[in-house]
């Protein structure tokens, strides 16, 4: 549990630089590309402790037994919160209505698996990624501003689409990949899939 906490909090607060008021004091200290190459270093060291540190706390202390609905609920929130990160890099009306989609995002993924995990390791984990974006969006919605143009609605098809298919091959690989199945098949081969 200790190496996804120290992941959580260099990941989490390499990302709160700009939040608590520290990025632009640090890049005058250390230069643009400095700072850059800190940043990547930091984060990328921050998610691979937190992927290691959740496969070694696996399975973790079970607080509660979620009801099946919150299952059902992140089967929906999840593809919506990977839209809304897609959504994020193209010029569509989601960006410009929204103005912090990837936040948002982050903040619907982080909730989808919060509610429907019940062990202890899910709760710091995925707890930790939704206070942050909690604060983060707050933090970012009261500074103001927006995007200069109004949006295409080819971008949010766009993501639309690959939001979907990410989803989509999320779900699938998600056993071989983070070792929890989303997506269950009979045994039978001729039974119909679910």
């Amino acid at each position: 549990m200790e190496f996804l906490i120290v992941g959580l909090v260099l990941f989490l607060g390499i990302h709160s630089v700009r939040l608590i008021g520290l990025r632009g004091p640090m890049i005058a200290a250390m230069g643009q590309g400095a700072y850059s190459i800190v940043y990547s270093l930091v984060s990328a060291i921050g998610l691979a402790l937190i992927v290691y540190g959740h496969i070694l706390a696996h399975p973790s202390t079970a607080v509660w037994a979620p009801p099946e609905w919150t299952r059902t609920l992140a089967l929906v929130l999840v593809p919506v919160s990977i839209i809304l990160i897609v959504s994020a890099y193209l010029p569509g009306h989601i960006r410009s209505a929204l103005r912090h989609p990837m936040t948002l995002g982050i903040l619907f993924w982080a909730a989808a698996h919060l509610i429907a995990n019940g062990e202890i390791a899910s709760f710091i984990l995925f707890g930790g990624f939704a206070v942050w974006a909690l604060l983060t969006l707050v933090s970012a919605y009261a500074r103001g501003g927006s995007f200069a143009t109004e949006g295409k609605w080819a971008a949010d098809a766009v993501a639309l689409v690959i939001g979907l298919i990410a989803s989509g091959l999320l779900a699938w690989f998600h056993m071989e990949l983070f070792g929890v199945a989303v997506v269950e098949f009979a045994s039978d081969p001729y039974a119909p899939g679910i």
